[in-house]
This record gives structure tokens, sequence and C-alpha cells, in this order.
């Protein structure tokens, strides 16, 4: 199905892990306790019953794969990041166009085979943003989130949130293993992707989630990504 953006709840039925796949366009799948910005050369596993929803940047041809619990052997109650190989992509192409599929037809179980096989998860990606627990530092994030490009201080956040700074940096790096400023990185990362996903020029993108000029943006993609943020768009 094609989405000409917005924010879209995928039904997650109990009994069913589900690949969710953006075969172009981006999207942003987030969960309770974490975040991602997925191009099309990436998916995201969500095991059975896992809440999440689902933001789309601009137009996006938006495919989701329901495999039975516990079919695709993939241990763990919480949602992962997948890398999806140009073979793979096809692969859930054509299962979704093939759907409903059934163990009991030989072609319809050796093409889910296959596809298991190559489900490639990973355990993290640079652009995912994980939320902490503990409700302090949940507000300090959630301030950092709604407005990434905000010069607001640690100090004053923390005190919004009824914490020290000392306690706020502590609950962060155990719970997101990033400090206050990494996590705030990523979110001007992920807040500048996403622009960029949407069809904003790079200099908006930049501007607008807290950069001083495209030229800084693409310096911090590249230092956390390895690659431009254009570049990582096209996978």
């Amino acid at each position: 199905m094609t989405h000409p953006g917005g924010t879209v709840r995928v039904p997650q039925p109990v009994g069913w892990d589900q690949i969710v796949h953006a075969s172009s366009g981006v999207m942003t799948v987030r969960t309770d306790d974490s975040r991602w910005v997925v191009p099309r050369h990436r998916a995201v596993w969500v095991p059975s019953g896992l809440t999440h929803t689902i933001e789309l940047s601009g137009r996006v041809k938006l495919r989701s794969l329901y495999l039975r619990a516990g079919l695709a052997g993939v241990d763990g109650a919480g949602a992962r990041p997948v890398n999806v190989s140009p073979l793979l992509r096809e692969l859930i192409l054509q299962a979704v166009e093939d759907a409903p599929l059934w163990v009991d037809r030989p072609r319809d179980a050796r093409l889910v085979g296959v596809l298991v096989d190559h489900l490639e998860l990973l355990d993290d990606i640079a652009l995912q943003l994980p939320m902490p627990i503990d409700a302090r530092a949940v507000a300090v994030a959630q301030t950092i989130a709604r407005d990434p490009a905000t010069s607001v201080t640690l100090a004053a956040l923390a005190r919004d949130a009824g914490a020290s700074v000392r306690t706020i940096e502590r609950l962060f790096r155990a719970e997101t293993t990033m400090t206050v400023q990494q996590w705030r990185t990523r979110a001007r990362l992920l807040a500048g992707l996403e622009r960029l996903a949407a069809g904003e020029s790079v200099t908006n993108a930049a501007l607008g989630s807290g950069y001083s000029s495209p030229s800084t943006f693409g310096a911090a993609f590249k230092a956390e990504l390895g690659v431009s943020p254009r570049n990582y768009l096209a996978g």
C-alpha cells in the first residue's frame, strides 16, 4: 500500500510476527522504548503483540509481512532492525504479492524458507534512538525529541524534570548507553534525515534540526554513519 505521509498504526495481531518494510521512501518506526529511521535498505522486525506506530516521511510504499510467531526462530520480545539486501527485498515483495501463504503448499513453503534464511537481524544501527525508562530521564528525552534544534541547557532540562544534572546523566548512560549530549545529537540527526526524506532541502533539514549549516549537518551525519545523508537514504 502506498501512503502519502503521516502516521499509521499497522495491525499487529497476537500470534504473528511482522516485518515492516518501506520498498520506497522512508519511515520512522516507534515502539515504547525506541525509534528507528528506516530507509528502503532497512526494515524493522516486530515480534508478536508489540505495539508500534509508523510515521511516513512523504510518499512511502509500505509493505508488511506477517509470519506465524516463532516461525523465523527469532528470540526476544523487542523490535529489531533488519538489513534488507536486494534479494531479501524481492523476497518480501513476492511474499506480500502472493499472500496468503500456506506451509502445506510447496511453493509457498520454499519461498518462506528462503526468506527466513536471509533475515539478517541487526543488534543496532547508528540511527536508532533508544528511550530511557526513568520518568525524569523520559521527561528530558521527550523535551529534546519535540524540538531537537533547541539549545536549552542540560541544567535547565534537569531542573524541569526535578533531578540534578548528575542524576540525568547517570540515567541516560544506564538506560540508553548514551550521554545526554550523544542522545541529543542522535535526535538531531534523526530529525534532519526525516526532513530530507520528506523532500526538504539539505539546508532546511540542517537548520531545522539544529545545525548551523548543511556542512556541519553532513559532517555530523558522516561521523555517525560513515556516509552522507543522501547516500544513506539511497542505500
